[in-house]
Order: C-alpha cells, then structure tokens, then sequence
C-alpha cells in the first residue's frame, strides 16, 4: 500500500465520521422534543440510511488501515522474535491469520449494519 493514501484514508475518514456525528448532536440540540418516533423517523428517512451506510463504510476503512498498520508493524519475525523464535518463525501465518480475522468481522459487521439499516 501507498503510504501518502492510507495517511490520507485515515484522516479523512475520521473527519467524516466526526462531521456525522457533529450532524446527529445538531439534530439533538435543536429537537424541541426528541421522542420515539421522532428519532426513528430522523434515522430512518433515505439521507440518514445513506449517510449512516457511507459513514459505516469509512469506519470500516479507517480500522483496517489501523489494524494493518499493527499488524504490519508488530507481527513481524523480528518484533515476534524477541518473545520466542517459534513465534518468530510463524510470523507471516499469525498476520495473515491476523489479517484474515478481522477482514472476517469486518465483512460481518459490514453486512449486519446493512441488513440493520436498510431492512
């Protein structure tokens, strides 16, 4: 990977994920009265369900790139050797099983918020 792109991810993603949730307190502070269903009909109006799917999405980016970046950094023969040298021999199978993991849970809570917010 680019280093320049995934510095880039990261950080535009975490602001978008804070202007998303700048936009849900807005719609706290100005609510007269925020109640059952003015909250569902907030949440489930068209532009919430995109806007909450994207921001789901840029979530999931600005993770993998923080876990990759663990992961690639930490789970190396030679971080690994100076616990043990049976882990350090094992290096690439424990970040790839690292890797595989949580792309896993990812793609699971992926289609989870989805099914949630669209079904």
């Amino acid at each position: 990977m680019k280093g320049s792109i995934i510095w880039n991810s990261q950080r535009y993603s975490s602001l978008l994920i804070l202007l998303y949730l700048i936009y849900i307190l807005s719609f706290i502070i100005t609510s007269d009265d925020i109640n059952f269903y003015s909250w569902s009909n907030f949440f489930l109006s068209f532009q919430m369900r995109i806007l909450t799917s994207l921001i789901f999405i840029m979530i999931l980016v600005h993770s993998y790139i923080g876990l990759w970046t663990v992961g690639t950094d930490y789970l190396t023969g030679r971080t690994l050797g100076f616990l043990n040298k049976t882990l350090a021999n094992r290096a690439k199978l424990l970040r790839n099983t690292y890797f595989f993991v949580f792309g896993a849970l990812g793609v699971v809570y992926l289609i989870s918020i989805l099914y949630i917010i669209w079904l």
